[in-house]
């Protein structure tokens, strides 16, 4: 709808949405995501097919063709958007594809800055001959420390292996503390990598033998090694202790030692198979090669102290300490000297490039450091690098593996791969198509950029947006439970503020302006509703009388739920309707059978009259119902919904019975039900449907409610 505003109705607003359908394209997109938002790592997204889906449907009048919209008629060109919780971005983004005007807020820097880059991808050009030129005066000089024999022959690094050496403290016995003495293994080829535990050897053995037996004459049990569960066993005297315990008793951060290596033959590189790579033990002449880039590395940071990235790792208002307890109290503290010496040298080149150019370059610079630090362990039955938040954590890694940074075709995580993601998402975005439920992608109209003002603040504070001006609003408010992802996202800020991307005030600490608060907290639920609310007046005020508050969000724990209730009715937003949308679907460590793939969407009106949410048996009765509805309806359209699942469902439809107005009765005879379906709109299955839709609409299911209360 192009000209500004909203339709008088539009299909969120009737709740016709072909839900399962969207979902699946988000399923999809969840396990490969798009490479738009693939140049620079943030912890939490939304799918792009769930932005899209929102705006499609908030815009589309109301009887009119979903997809028709979604892949050709939505013009969102005039409309003003705001995400006042942006995050990475992603509904700003696609509202922007859409020719919206946008606004964005959050008070976390990374994520900030980049999403205010994705709004640039479009500008970025081809980067190839200036990382060319990145190759020729950095690549080149950290090559010969990346030298390395190769079946005899010159050769170059691929991966350096390092482990953990510990003292005991009973006996005063030096051990490597590794996690087992089985480093790799290939099932497909039928072998494995063990290390002998005397020695030191690194020795391709069958991969059914649970023993290696090494010339040196010992005998090493591969599934075991000096660690299980945390703990530490000296092989001397037995003795056990935690490995986070070792640093108070030090005083000092972890020890590494380097112990093998993977190599590649010198030659012209190109992308080597397993075959031709090799593991072996690493010798005096690597610790030389080492030793020779820590001595470069110290000539550096004697010339210019700057040259070692700044930064103390912050020590107050955090959620998980142990950076701290297992020794680390600076950032740079996270590097070998290696690696160190690459990203000095790297960001001093950098400093001379201006423009989308370099800001692109520094973009693909703070992302490569997530796989060049000590946290990055190794995937040794993949035989590559897992980088560091390869789970939302700080893992602490007792056999941390070093990557050569220059690789063009080999190895993950290297500089020019982080480059080429970068130049991906800028070519995604350009490309201007959409997949389709089949799996092929279309083209779509790209209408013209508008206004793009992202920011990092606080949204109780958008003096910068006039009152009244903004048409929708597109948000996933802040969780109740704590995510630590100002902790998280704090590792980038160093380098970033290195580079320029960030105002170096942001190494002093964590933003202010958190709303989650601990859980164990007795006054949590009223803490966070407050701040909610204090950021959802100022909402409010920026909304034009006719627009539109739709948010995603996602909590077990219904205190979470019944603090948002409390803000949206202070601050005059009443929810309308409620549906579920598909969000993430992984199966990573984390995910258990309470975990919530299926994110609920909350539509609101701003009508500024305050309101107090009533929970009791009448909305706990038609949160029920609506879970119940919405389970029974998805389960017959193929997909699986967990307990958390049905659980948060529940929760998004007593938050619209409990803000209702007047309050719904209990056996629903207040309630209106429309149609917010699973099937194609109203006019039928559309052409481009596809096969699963026409499936889906000849079951004839009932249509599952939207639980909303009369106007």
């Amino acid at each position: 709808m192009a000209g500004g505003g909203l339709p008088g109705r539009s299909l969120l607003d009737a709740g016709d949405l072909p839900v399962a359908d969207i979902a699946v394209l988000a399923r999809r997109e969840g396990v490969r995501p798009r490479d738009t938002y693939q140049a620079h790592k943030w912890f939490a997204r939304r799918l792009a097919a769930t932005a899209r889906s929102l705006l499609v449907a908030a815009t589309t009048p109301a009887g009119g063709s979903f997809w028709a919209g979604y892949y050709r008629d939505t013009d969102c060109t005039g409309l003003r958007v705001l995400d006042p919780f942006m995050g990475g971005g992603v509904m700003l983004l696609e509202a922007s594809r859409l020719g919206a005007d946008v606004h964005g807020t959050d008070v976390e820097p990374v994520a900030a800055a980049v999403s205010d880059f994705q709004g640039r991808l479009a500008d970025v050009p081809d980067l190839g001959p200036a990382l060319d030129r990145l190759f020729d005066v950095v690549g080149r000089e950290v090559e010969p420390y990346y030298a390395a024999d190769h079946d005899g022959a010159p050769g170059r690094l691929l991966h350096a292996f390092w482990v953990q050496v510990v003292d005991c403290p009973a006996c005063g016995h030096v051990f490597e503390a590794h996690p087992s003495y089985r480093l790799a293994w290939d099932e497909a080829a039928g072998t494995q990598h063990g290390i002998c535990r005397s020695c030191g050897t690194v020795e391709a053995v069958d991969i059914k033998r649970k023993t290696l037996r090494c010339g040196c004459g010992t005998r090493t049990d591969l599934r075991k090694g000096a660690v299980a569960h945390g703990k530490a066993c000296c092989p001397s005297c037995g003795h056990r202790q935690r490995l986070i315990d070792v640093a108070p008793r030090t005083g000092r951060p972890p020890e590494f030692r380097l112990f093998a290596v993977e190599t590649l033959p010198g030659c012209p590189e190109r992308s080597y198979p397993v075959r031709e790579r090799r593991l072996r033990r690493a010798e005096d002449g690597d610790r030389a090669t080492y030793e020779l880039a820590r001595s470069r590395l110290a000539a550096e940071a004697t010339a210019d102290p700057g040259f070692l990235v700044a930064g103390e790792i912050p020590r107050t208002g955090r959620f998980d300490d142990r950076l701290l307890r297992y020794g680390y109290s600076a950032y740079r503290e996270l590097f070998n000297a290696r690696q160190s010496l690459h990203l000095g040298l790297l960001a001093r080149a950098l400093d001379g490039l201006d423009g989308i150019e370099g800001e692109a370059l520094r973009i693909a610079f703070s992302d490569h450091v997530v796989t060049n630090n000590l946290m990055c362990g190794y995937a040794g039955g993949w035989r590559r690098l897992s980088p560091l938040f390869a789970i939302r954590a700080y893992r602490h890694i007792n056999r941390p593996v070093e990557l050569n940074p220059w690789l063009s075709r080999n190895g993950r995580g290297t500089f020019p791969n982080a480059v080429r993601s970068v130049v991906r998402a800028a070519r995604s975005l350009k490309a201007g198509t959409e997949p389709q439920r089949e799996g092929s992608v279309v083209p779509v109209p790209e209408r013209p950029r508008g206004g793009w003002d992202i920011r990092c603040g606080d949204a109780r504070d958008l003096a910068h947006i006039p009152t009244g001006t903004v048409d929708l609003v597109l948000t996933d408010p802040p969780y109740f439970d704590y995510i630590a992802y100002s902790e998280l996202g704090h590792f980038f800020v160093p380098w970033m503020a290195r580079l320029g991307l960030l105002d170096p005030a942001h190494l002093d600490g964590f933003p202010a302006g958190q709303l989650a608060t601990s859980l164990g907290h007795d006054d949590a639920e009223r803490i966070f509703a407050d701040a909610l609310t204090e950021r959802l007046n100022e909402v409010a005020r920026v909304c034009r009388p006719e627009a539109r508050v739709v948010f995603t969000y996602q909590s077990l724990d219904g205190r979470g739920w019944h603090a948002l209730a409390k803000a949206l009715g202070a601050a005059g937003m009443r929810p309308v309707k409620a549906w579920p949308m598909f969000g993430d679907g992984g199966a990573g460590p984390h995910k258990h059978e309470n975990s919530i793939s299926w994110d609920c969407v909350v539509h609101c009106e701003v009508h500024r009259r305050r309101g107090v949410p009533d929970y009791g048996e009448r909305s706990s009765a038609a949160g029920q119902a609506f879970a119940e509805t919405w389970k029974a309806c998805l389960e017959a359209s193929g997909f699986r919904l967990t307990n958390g699942d049905i659980t948060n469902i529940a929760h998004a439809g007593a938050l619209v019975a409990a803000l209702a107005d007047p309050p719904l009765q209990v056996d629903g005879s207040d309630i209106a039900v429309e149609a917010a379906s699973p099937l194609p709109g109203d006019g039928g299955v559309p052409a481009d449907a596809g096969p699963q839709s026409a499936q889906i609409a000849r079951r004839r299911m009932s249509r599952p409610s939207v639980v909303r209360a009369e106007r």
